[in-house]
């Protein structure tokens, strides 16, 4: 979406809350629409964790539980005021939100949602079971009218705050998703390994996503104690957790403005239902069903990919990007000096089987340094260890001296070293110009709130953030693409994608896992190029790979594994000539081989 369609968005929904308070029939009807803002600002928070971060939760209606209590509580026994007792169940919804966010280290998908129902269930029973401090089943009566400053809000007053406050909402949830925040939650969602490979804490993101999604609810909570008044156990039931899901995903997840119509259907339809007090589930049900199998993008997000059909975007950006140099200094960056890695007598062990026996290997700095071997010697493993997704049993390894033995992918990613896969792991879902900014995460500086209110730092770091990510695909020869989204790129694109994004980390050291296969002899040709342009830059290179000629072509030193070994490390001239490479590839002794060549 562009800027001006958010604008236009913006100013159109700010028309809409303006005009209903003057075609409210009654106070019911504006009662109703004040429901419906409130019930928004709960689905736009969830829209952050299940359209951004890709998380399910069931236990909405539980935060939202807290955060009315939390304001009932203090307001009828301590004089708390609106904006007092909002910033207490912010606070309080969000460190249970924090603690929601926990087992998504474990567990995923059903698991984490049965976790989330849970703690629904859990908190509306505490809400009945503690009377002295909940009032029981009978609830809390008495709240105050909504005051700030001692100023009372009655009627359109406190309409107009609850239209300020979700208008507040809209615009900062916008925000985060066009955000380095939001990115890295649309990442972690659609390839966590990808994600933690270039510097992305995945914890911590979705962290980030429960507390949001957690501090919307309380604050609603907080809205609609002081509308109503009164609340009681029976407001927050499992009912209400699967209605707020459905107003994000029936929508259009993932979307501010598909959020925004689904609330308002799912907050009209109960009113449509009520004579029908048994059919209200079998609707929600049959609702569910239609998205699933008839729109599963939402009603919105459908709309949206049927316009992207007729009208298609252009998938070049007309716009500048950066020299290749000054797209790979920009920002933050881990360590501009030449990087040489030195792994030392690495062992790693899975069960009986040792994939790794005592490897010692080292790249030198601006080198090119192939691992080959047969199938099976252990090459991804050593990858893989060396990049955090795997803990050695023994051994150390260490960049540009620093041991960074046994830790993350993320904070091995910040220390300079960045990676492609065997297998490609983009986000598919995101454009390629999106892809390669992703890479860009832990080089910009601005925060959390420069995000949300786009200040002038962000502002600034996003454009240079744009103008970088362009320059790299320039180099990788996709900047015809840029507005495509991943995963309809061929095959040989991805690969190209792939290096692009690695190097927008700040690598230092790039471990490039089998780039050439499936590629034809032109795209290798090119992929040749590419590499040896990398290497002039001072970035050095482990090139995993089959393709002899390639790497007999490119490669400053060789090292071979066999069954987990090192049996040869010497440039590639020596290397091909070794009896040892020559009986692990061919299966017989070197003069053996010769014979039959």
């Amino acid at each position: 979406m562009s800027k001006y369609q958010s604008l236009i968005g913006f100013a159109l929904l700010a028309v809409v809350l303006a005009v209903v308070p003057l075609t409210a029939a009654n106070e019911y009807e504006l009662r109703l629409f004040m429901l419906f803002l409130i019930y928004a600002v709960v689905a736009l928070g969830l829209n952050i964790l299940v359209g951004l971060a890709g998380l399910i939760s069931l236990g909405q209606a539980g935060l939202f539980a807290l955060g009315a209590y939390t304001a009932a509580i203090l307001s009828t026994r301590l004089g708390f005021e609106l904006v007092s007792s909002s910033i207490a169940a912010i606070i309080v919804a969000s460190l249970f939100g924090a603690l929601l966010a926990y087992p998504t280290v474990r567990v995923r998908g059903v698991y984490l949602a049965v976790i989330t129902i849970a703690f629904g269930l859990i908190v509306e029973n505490a809400a009945i079971e503690w009377q002295g401090l909940t009032g029981g089943p009978m609830g809390i009566t008495g709240i105050p009218k909504p005051s700030i400053l001692g100023i009372a809000l009655t009627g359109y007053a406190y309409y107009a705050v609850l239209a300020g406050v979700l208008v507040l909402v809209v615009i900062v949830t916008h925000n985060l998703k066009r955000s380095k925040y939001g990115r890295a939650m649309l990442a972690v969602s659609q390839s966590e390994t990808a994600a933690r490979s270039l510097g992305i804490n995945a914890t911590g993101i979705r962290t980030l996503a429960f507390v949001i999604s957690a501090a919307t609810a309380g604050l609603a909570g907080v809205l609609y104690a002081f509308l109503n008044s009164y609340i009681s156990p029976d407001i927050f039931t499992f009912s209400d957790s699967i209605r707020f899901l459905l107003m994000v995903i029936f929508g259009g997840a993932g979307t501010t403005t598909g959020t925004l119509i689904g609330a308002y259907i799912l907050t009209y339809l109960p009113e449509y239902l009520q004579q029908f007090q048994y059919w209200q589930k079998f609707a929600y049900g049959l609702l569910l069903a239609v998205v699933m199998f008839v729109l599963p993008l939402g009603v919105f997000g459908t709309l949206s990919e049927l316009w992207r059909k007729w009208r298609p975007q252009p998938r070049r950006i007309e716009a500048a990007g950066l020299p290749l140099e000054e797209a790979l200094a920009i920002g933050k960056v881990a360590d501009r000096r030449p990087t040489e890695l030195k792994a030392e007598g690495l062992t790693v062990r899975f069960g009986g089987l040792t994939a790794l026996s005592d490897v010692s290997l080292c790249v030198r700095p601006a080198e090119i340094h192939a691992l080959i071997g047969p199938n099976g010697a252990g090459k991804s493993t050593f990858v893989n260890t060396i990049s955090g997704f795997y803990r050695p049993d023994s051994g150390r390894y260490a960049l540009n001296g620093v041991d960074i033995t046994g830790q993350p992918p993320h904070l091995v990613a910040r220390s300079g070293l960045a990676r492609t896969f065997q297998n490609t792991e983009l986000f598919g879902d995101l454009t390629v110009l999106d892809n390669v900014m992703v890479g860009y995460q832990n080089r910009f500086s601005y925060n959390f709130l420069d995000a949300c209110i786009r200040t002038p730092r962000f502002r600034r770091e996003e454009e240079q953030c744009r103008a970088a990510a362009l320059g790299l695909l320039k180099f990788v020869d996709l900047e015809g693409y840029a507005n495509e989204r991943a995963r309809f790129l061929p095959f040989g694109l991805q690969r190209r994608l792939e290096i692009a994004r690695a190097l927008a980390t700040s690598a230092r050291l790039l471990l490039l896992d089998e780039p050439a296969a499936g590629l034809t002899t032109h795209e290798i040709e090119e992929l040749d190029k590419m590499i040896r342009r990398i290497a002039a830059l001072g970035i050095s290179v482990l090139l995993i790979e089959h393709h002899v000629e390639l790497i007999m072509a490119v490669a400053d030193q060789v090292t071979v594994l066999d069954y987990g070994v090192v049996i040869a490390s010497a440039p590639p001239d020596i290397v091909q000539e070794d009896p040892k490479v020559i009986e692990a590839y061919f299966g017989t002794h070197g003069a053996s081989a010769e014979a039959a060549s």
